[in-house]
């Protein structure tokens, strides 16, 4: 494999389970907002309002997954990680011999990189010295494109995130409305009204997650730690790549 890829690999396996983290905290705060939004009677003389609630939280957990699981896999990430680090604005790539900080261009095959070639590597160049000395960097620049990315995903413009969980809900509805013999209530006004608030407060509900959760990812006191606690192990693991 590539060394670049290797690398951007690495960040996306120890980014991923952050992630999931952000995401499994969305899907609480939607789970527990679609209750605040009160059922018309017109659905709950056919259905108990648990019913139709339980079904609208099942679809928004399906969604979530399905958007974990795609736009937020590692193979996505790693992407998305190789651009920022290799790729952008000073990308870590170019000359790394001048001036001359190693004895060595490369380790011999099966050797790694050490950690004092990581300290001595002090300015920005292609090897994985170089990017193991500046980690602090690469960290910010990964954690800034995670932000960027799931920011436009959730855009109510024309975000991934927010199409997909709009559709998905005004399905379930639909569905749940049909199995009980009664979809023609789609069409009804109250009921219709019901359906664009669940979909205005998830909108909402992805909005302050946005802001509160992603923009601050890493920072956060649950995720500062989690976010820091492997920088021992990528070091070693970029060092690894020759």
């Amino acid at each position: 494999m590539d060394c670049r890829r290797g690398v951007s690999g690495d960040f996306a396996d120890v980014y991923k389970p952050i992630i999931d983290m952000s995401v499994n905290r969305l899907q609480d705060q939607l789970t527990s907002s679609i209750p605040k939004v009160k059922v018309p009677s017109k659905i709950t003389t056919h259905m108990s309002n648990g019913e139709l609630v339980d079904d609208i939280q099942a679809s928004i957990k399906s969604t979530l997954e399905q958007f974990a699981n795609t736009e937020l896999s590692k193979p996505r990430l790693a992407e998305g990680f190789y651009q920022v680090i290799f790729n952008e604005e000073n990308p870590y790539k170019g000359d790394c011999n001048n001036p001359k900080r190693l004895t060595r261009k490369m380790p011999p095959k099966g050797e790694s990189w050490t950690l004092e070639e990581c300290e001595k590597m002090d300015y920005r160049c292609g090897n994985p010295p170089s990017i193991c000395h500046f980690l602090d960097d690469v960290k910010e620049r990964c954690i800034g494109r995670m932000r960027r990315e799931i920011g436009e995903h959730a855009s109510f413009d024309n975000g991934v995130l927010v199409k997909n969980l709009a559709k998905d809900t005004r399905r379930s509805i639909h569905r749940t409305l049909a199995k009980h013999g009664v979809g023609q209530l789609s069409e009804d006004k109250d009921v219709s009204t019901y359906v664009t608030k669940v979909v205005a407060s998830i909108v909402g509900t992805l909005d302050q997650w946005i802001e509160k959760d992603v923009g601050q990812l890493c920072e956060g006191p649950d995720q500062k730690e989690v976010c820091n606690s492997w920088n021992d192990d990528i070091k070693k693991k970029i060092l690894v790549w020759p």
